[in-house]
């Protein structure tokens, strides 16, 4: 242990006629225990929350999508499949067509967005199938059911709540694809009736989706929107999420023009620079706890220095160095401020690993979607909020410090008794 180090231990330590001072250092400390575990329990409970709503989005459509440019149909869908499926880090490929057409029931019709997809292979690029609300074993059935003579269609739950539909119930989609100008200055609007049965109903828990979305078989759209054998887009799912802006650059120099591909990030960019941004605000709202720790410790020190002033002058008359007697004030800030972040640290990991494990605290599902308080512990938020805690304790103790060692001998012994 340094010379400079011991001093500043020993002075931390209670004595009687100095107890006063070790009594606020342990408030101290507790401030910033409290400030960094706050702090640490927040920036957890922001990334669980960030991590729900990014998982149930990009569940919901695609990490990878492969359109063509003007919202041209894709006619070579199979040689883009074929494409993409020697591209390292994809996993699944899925065709799709998507379109804006009018929902009917008796209680009214409404807009939707209808998705043609394949069963099997969308169901590995999407988590649509498993969010299904009556198949447990996570099928789209889109085709005929048995003792009915129409296709079947999975509806958003909200969607289906708002047209008073349900299992077995019959909705139509209107097109206007087969339209045509003359048609409709000669004999005014005919829309394309086409009859489907409501088989499932899925529940994402985003509202956007669950109250405009519904879904068809492949073949059903193509047909009702006399599309042939094109498709409106391929979707890719790839292994790993932080990679799918590398693995889109790369198709996309591969594919080129008329091509154009697009990753989850460009999907929803304002919300998560949104979600983003919520984090360092709350991040430096939350510091402004340890800052008032940080005023606790510069007091301490200050009070410190003048109970200590004979001590002082006397280390400095037996020859301690200026640098040395600064050295002593700045140890005993950060032994304050390393125990309480250390301990702040600890507290918020075993609060946040409680709530994980046990769901201490719940919240109504039926408003959040999830049913107790997500967290999600990261290290990269331990060593930023230790780091930044340390930093302040150490600023902190730069002023009395360098008060301490402007200290003269003759002035500080003066007053000995």
């Amino acid at each position: 242990m340094s010379y400079s180090l011991f001093i500043a231990r020993r002075y931390l330590q209670s004595k009687q006629k100095t107890g006063f001072i070790s009594v606020i250092s342990f408030i101290a400390i507790g401030g910033v225990i409290l400030g960094v575990a706050s702090l640490i329990i927040m920036l957890s409970v922001t990334n669980g929350f960030s991590g729900e709503v990014k998982a149930r989005l990009i569940g919901m459509s695609t990490h990878v999508t492969i359109t063509r440019y003007h919202s041209e149909a894709m006619k070579d869908y199979g040689a883009v499949l074929d494409s993409v499926a020697v591209e390292k880090g994809v996993v699944a490929a899925a065709p799709t067509v998507e379109a804006k057409l009018v929902i009917a029931t008796k209680e009214g019709l409404d807009g939707v967005i209808v998705w043609g997809v394949d069963p099997a292979s969308f169901g590995q690029v999407s988590e649509v199938t498993k969010q299904l609300r009556y198949d447990e074993r996570g099928e789209l059935h889109l085709g005929t059911p048995p003792g009915q003579k129409y296709a079947g269609i999975v509806l958003g739950v909200q969607l289906a709540h708002r047209m008073h539909v349900g299992i077995g119930d019959e909705v139509m989609l209107w097109t206007l694809n087969d339209m045509k100008l003359e048609d409709v200055m000669m004999g005014g609007l005919a829309p394309r009736v086409e009859v489907f049965v409501v088989t499932d109903l899925f529940e994402s828990g985003m509202y956007h989706y669950d109250d405009t979305y519904a879904f068809i078989s492949l073949r059903e759209a193509q047909r009702i929107l006399g599309m042939g054998e094109k498709v409106s887009a391929v979707h890719l799912r790839v292994a790993d999420l932080e990679e799918a802006t590398a693995i889109k650059q790369r198709l996309d120099t591969r594919l080129g023009y008329p091509y154009r591909v697009t990753d989850w990030t460009e999907e929803f960019p304002a919300l998560f620079y949104w979600m983003e941004l919520e984090k360092w605000v709350i991040f430096i709202a939350l510091s402004l706890i340890i800052l008032v720790a940080a005023f606790n410790i510069m007091s301490i020190l200050i009070m410190s220095i003048l109970i200590k002033t004979p001590e002082i002058g006397i280390l400095r008359a037996m020859g301690s160095r200026t640098r040395e007697i600064r050295r002593i004030f700045v140890y005993q800030g950060l032994v304050i401020g390393g125990f309480g972040t250390a301990l702040g640290c600890l507290l918020g990991l075993v609060v946040c690993w409680l709530q994980s494990r046990f769901d201490l605290i719940s919240i109504p599902s039926d408003i959040y979607i999830i049913n107790s308080l997500p967290v999600d512990m990261r290290a990269t938020d331990f060593v930023l909020v230790s780091a930044v805690s340390l930093v302040i304790c150490l600023l902190a103790s730069v002023y009395p410090a360098r008060k301490a060692a402007s200290l003269q001998p003759v002035e500080a012994i003066r007053y000995i008794t």
